[in-house]
């Protein structure tokens, strides 16, 4: 599933079509994408206006429409935008694909657990505004760590960086680079981490958060060398912090990557 930065990239990638106007829209009203959409106000509302903006909160993206109008867009497990000509004709895939002049905006997802999202108003949507802080904004906190560690106190701990009420836009492959960095092991009961343990975390959740925002957000691709990201996907990877072999196992459902070495379990 697309993570903080990826997100971001993927937002990106429309940025050529701002400011040009959405001639015709293409969708297919059988994807599940749309089930919180109505279709036929969506093409009658998005036809003939203008981009005009792009923002990301997290894993959720809003592209702003003149004459008040809002998308909201959802990547779910296999979605992704992309741009193609103004002639492009839409595959089995695609659910939605804005045509303008010299351009196609394309949203494509597979597996359709992504979501599609109209809103009309001078605002930007409630289900917007009401989102938790972002890692990356100044509204993130400290003792939002500390908090959420003491009120989830039985909780594992890599279960916890996942939840999206607290770490907006964290995903699997963060969660473990943060508890690497960390020197915490991923199924480390909440309330077991010290205070000194929370402050580091905090720590590393800004500088992973920072550090894939600043490399994968702006160019796609990987993070920085040296990052556990690079060892973590298959059996056989090695730690390169300490050249010893990683563990890989399912903590808290999702499948956990961490140096036993250092990050051990109390």
């Amino acid at each position: 599933m697309p993570e903080l930065a990826e997100v971001a990239y993927a937002c990106s990638l429309w940025k050529p079509g701002m400011n040009k106007q959405i001639e015709k829209v293409y969708l297919n009203k059988s994807s599940r994408v749309f089930r919180d959409c109505d279709t036929e106000q969506l093409i009658r509302r998005i036809t003939d206006s203008i981009l005009k903006h792009s923002s990301t909160h997290g894993k959720q993206m809003l592209f702003q429409f003149s004459d008040n109008q809002w998308l909201g867009l959802h990547l779910g497990m296999t979605g992704s935008l992309s741009i193609g000509h103004s002639s492009y004709e839409p595959l089995k895939h695609d659910a939605l694909v804005l045509h303008q002049s010299k351009a196609s905006l394309i949203f494509k997802d597979p597996r359709q657990f992504g979501k599609v999202r109209l809103h009309v108003g001078k605002t930007s949507p409630s289900w917007w505004n009401d989102l938790p802080p972002s890692m990356l904004s100044n509204e993130f906190k400290k003792q939002m760590v500390v908090n959420a560690l003491s009120r989830h106190a039985k909780r594992p701990v890599k279960a916890l960086l996942l939840d999206q009420r607290y770490f907006q836009g964290m995903g699997n492959w963060m969660a473990d680079e943060v508890l690497w960095r960390t020197g915490i092991h991923p199924a480390s009961r909440c309330g077991e981490i010290k205070e000194t343990a929370a402050n580091d975390l905090f720590k590393q959740i800004l500088f992973v958060a920072k550090g894939a925002m600043n490399s994968v957000g702006k160019r796609g691709g990987d993070p920085p060398k040296g990052w556990l990201f690079h060892a973590r996907w298959k059996d056989g990877g090695v730690c390169p912090r300490t050249g010893k072999d990683l563990r890989r196992e399912k903590i808290g459902g999702r499948t956990s990557c961490w140096c036993p070495y250092f990050q051990k379990l109390s």
